[in-house]
């Protein structure tokens, strides 16, 4: 599952309406609640755990994908 799958099953938009700059201000559907299950779903589907300040300084798929290989996760 890519990253952009994730945030479009989680967020209910469109994968194609998914890009590196998407966030809360470009996704309606990107609310802090849905912002956390975004967070859970990935530590589920990538088997890591994100601290605290990861979870609320991320503000876009970019600065995901930035925390994620930061982790050593591949992302595609």
């Amino acid at each position: 599952m890519t990253l952009t799958e994730v945030v479009a099953g989680v967020l209910d938009v469109d994968p194609a309406e998914v890009t590196e700059e998407s966030g809360p201000e470009t996704i309606g559907t990107w609310t802090s609640l849905r912002h956390l299950q975004l967070v859970v779903t990935l530590e589920e589907v990538y088997g890591l755990s994100f601290a605290f300040d990861e979870i609320r300084d991320v503000r876009s798929v970019g600065e995901l994908r930035t925390v994620l290989r930061a982790k050593g996760t591949e992302t595609r």
